[in-house]
């Protein structure tokens, strides 16, 4: 199952990961919490995993900035994280690799929870946070800025250029109320940062140290193999030159400009500097 997904995910381990935990974590509350009232006892799992805006209580459940948001109060507010997720994540991995979505969705979660929390010191809002939308408006700000002019069809609107839809996304952001707002604006600012990052040919994906385990000899000692770090160092440094000069040419002329092969090396490209 997993496996088929991930194919749906264009092959991404952490889109696949992220969109089925989303959904499981749901679906393991909503079943203890069922259970709970079937039998007559209390399960305060959602309350132990979602953030309070109390920060003392905060401080005794320092894990919550990060569960709060695998947990959601209804099915439509799951179903339309997820999705957004999903679809944003595919546009993002278009150009850019699982290490990047990561930063994006977790940083931009991270983010929103600490505005949420100063929020709430200062008396705006309350309550208590749960959902991914702040992470989501962080993965769909990095897609906006880096494929802006990439099109998306919109049901009964048509194809939407993707800044267009982000910039329609923000501005309900700001004018909408609550203290929840503030986590939005938290994921907003973290998604505008890594983009503009990106742009300025800064990196911040190298923050993220790698998972890839590290290859030994027989004898014990770490093969380094100094030649051939260097050639996939420059490989992966002439495959990101093609790749923002396929980028300039989107940016300039849309996505319609390029030729049948240039595509299926933009996706090539993209493939191995998921890698």
């Amino acid at each position: 199952m997993f496996h088929r997904w991930k194919v749906y995910c264009g092959g991404s381990d952490s889109l696949a990961w992220l969109t089925l935990g989303e959904v499981g974590a749901w679906i393991i509350v909503m079943v203890l919490t069922l259970l709970g009232k079937i039998m007559h006892f209390h399960v305060p799992l959602a309350e132990w995993l979602t953030l309070p805006s109390y920060f003392p209580l905060f401080l005794t459940r320092p894990w919550t900035l990060l569960t709060y948001m695998c947990i959601h109060f209804d099915v439509l507010h799951m179903l339309f994280n997820v999705l957004w997720l999903y679809w944003f994540g595919r546009i993002l991995l278009i150009t850019l690799s699982d290490r990047h979505l990561l930063l994006s969705f977790i940083g931009g979660g991270i983010a929103g929870g600490v505005l949420f929390l100063a929020a709430a010191s200062l008396g705006y809002g309350g309550g208590w946070l749960c959902g991914c939308s702040a992470a989501v408006i962080a993965v769909m700000c990095v897609a906006a800025i880096r494929l802006p002019d990439h099109a998306i069809n919109l049901f009964l609107i048509g194809e939407v250029k993707l800044k267009w839809v982000a910039v329609v996304c923000c501005l309900l952001t700001f004018l909408g109320g609550g203290g929840n707002q503030a986590a939005h604006i938290g994921g907003l600012i973290w998604g505008i940062t890594i983009g503009l990052m990106l742009r300025n040919g800064t990196d911040p994906s190298k923050w993220i140290p790698s998972l890839r385990r590290q290859q030994y000899e027989g004898n014990g000692k770490k093969n380094r193999r100094p030649e051939m770090m260097v050639r996939v160092l420059r490989q992966r440094q002439t495959d990101m030159d093609r790749l923002d000069s396929l980028l300039d040419k989107i940016k300039l002329s849309g996505y319609e400009s390029l030729t049948r092969k240039e595509r299926k090396e933009l996706n090539e490209l993209s493939a191995r500097l998921k890698k």
